[in-house]
């Protein structure tokens, strides 16, 4: 298992703007690799700040594609980030062997970690829900969740879209800080990396795209979504619903966007009825917005009526 050129790059962006300033430990589904070009990895880490020296110390950085390979445990050492831990059913790479269609029960490991992150690896667990509780679980407030999934072409049993993303973020008052699609040409850099591309998780932007070439390129030419999510309370997880069940069951009738001026960023309001006292600044204003806003047309149909 491996992490891309996309989402070394999304790391670097994440380290550039200081969003793992504080991270100190993190926590993979999954033990990782670097898989990507020694010299791309250079250029790119660049632009961060982080010198050749750096990259090259990480232990078979330079192997890549042919074993043994780089692991992302010294990559994420550079960033600042020392503890590393991974879950694995096999136990192997030093990680924490457990099953993830079970659950998991080591409460001394909860609220626990800065970064929990799943490359790829979730899909290949059926009970997938049961596998995002546990992230959920080992996840600090304020820590972030990284996901990087298959749209189209994935070889796990699941695919993912951004009903899931925004699902676990309604339900669980996630603050999303990051989300796009992934799209893999297919094609390799100069050195040999997979190139990889993140767009606006915008779906018009697919319309444009030729999905009769996925199976003619090659295995990596695929289209995938990408979120950085920030957990924000330290509650129970939530199993998201949709449509008219998630206010039946959650008391929020879904996912409103509020844009901050963080680069990228949004976050979730729920519409639920609550006590003033309760409510936030922002809801506050939103809820009064949008009162103004209705009473005003009413008041201009009355208006219109009047004179005609």
């Amino acid at each position: 298992m491996g992490i891309g050129i996309s989402s070394i790059q999304n790391l670097l962006e994440l380290y550039d703007l200081g969003y793992l300033k504080e991270a100190n430990s993190i926590l993979e589904i999954g033990s990782q690799e670097v898989h990507v070009n020694y010299k791309d990895l250079i250029h790119i880490s660049k632009i961060a700040g982080i010198s050749e020296n750096e990259i090259e110390n990480i232990p078979n950085v330079k192997n890549w594609p042919f074993s043994p390979r780089g692991s992302s445990r010294f990559f994420y050492e550079i960033l600042g980030i020392k503890e590393y831990t991974s879950i694995d059913i096999n136990g192997e790479y030093n990680s924490i062997p457990h099953d993830l269609n079970e659950p998991f029960n080591d409460k001394s490991k909860f609220n626990k970690y800065d970064i929990v992150t799943d490359y790829g690896s979730c899909e290949h667990v059926f009970n997938v829900g049961e596998c995002y509780k546990t992230l959920h679980n080992l996840l600090k407030p304020g820590g972030l969740m990284i996901i990087d999934q298959a749209l189209l072409k994935g070889n796990g049993y699941f695919k993912f879209d951004e009903t899931f993303i925004e699902g676990i973020a309604t339900a669980n008052s996630y603050k999303i800080l990051y989300n796009s699609y992934v799209i893999s040409t297919g094609s390799k850099t100069e050195n040999g990396t997979w190139k990889q591309f993140h767009i606006p998780r915008n779906a018009e932007l697919l319309n444009v795209l030729d999905f009769s070439k996925l199976k003619k390129i090659s295995s990596q030419h695929n289209i995938g979504i990408y979120a950085v999510m920030q957990k924000i309370k330290d509650e129970e997880f939530k199993v998201p619903y949709e449509h008219s069940l998630i206010s039946e069951r959650l008391n929020v009738s879904g996912f409103n966007r509020v844009y901050f001026q963080n680069p990228l960023s949004y976050s979730n309001i729920p519409s639920a009825t609550k006590k003033i006292e309760d409510a936030s600044l922002t809801e506050i204003i939103k809820s009064l917005l949008n009162w103004l806003k209705k009473k005003s047309r009413k008041i201009i149909r009355k208006i219109v009526v009047s004179l005609k």
